[in-house]
């Protein structure tokens, strides 16, 4: 009776630690996948700051400028629930041409008032693409954006691949 528990305890030790191998491989999977997704959600949001800088670099340097008038503000709800911020809808006139957009950033007052004058800054050869001539509405989400999301990379990296390497079980 003896030798057959200890066979049995070996037995059931193999097989427990061919669980917990399963297990650490399962979680180190689990780690490298988010690794992975969140790495990508970071380069999304940066490659966005990055076209947003780059619209906006090009329309300085190849750019018209123009008057627009602002012909409604658009009313949506405010990222904390609240209600409501506006942005200004503008329309201007180009190559003889009426073109319409709506301003990037969302306010509360509103900044601007419907039939205010608003200096315009559009690309001859795609009038699409115009902003406001404004520091803040052509550059800030670019700067803002880019730091934080390498900042945030780097953190969350630094911390997740100290968990991969440690096999540590993180719950998200």
């Amino acid at each position: 009776m003896d030798n057959f528990e200890k066979n049995y305890e070996r037995s059931v030790d193999k097989v427990v630690g061919t669980v917990e191998k399963a297990a650490g491989v399962a979680n180190r999977l689990y780690i490298g996948c988010i690794i992975i997704f969140a790495n990508l959600f970071f380069a999304g949001f940066c490659l966005w700051g990055v076209y947003a800088g780059y619209i906006s670099w090009q329309l300085e340097n190849e750019g018209e400028t123009t008057t627009g008038h602002v012909v409604r503000l658009e009313e949506s709800s405010s990222s904390d629930g609240g209600c409501c911020v506006y942005s200004p809808v503008i329309e201007f006139e180009a190559g003889g041409q009426t073109y319409s957009f709506e301003g990037d950033n969302a306010s509360y007052p509103p900044a601007y008032e419907v039939g205010e004058e608003i200096s315009i800054l559009y690309h001859p050869a795609n009038p699409d693409t115009a902003q406001i001539n404004k520091w803040s509405e052509r550059w800030l989400f670019p700067i803002i954006i880019i730091p934080v999301m390498i900042l945030a990379a780097l953190i969350l990296n630094f911390f997740l691949i100290r968990a991969f390497w440690r096999n540590d079980a993180i719950s998200v």
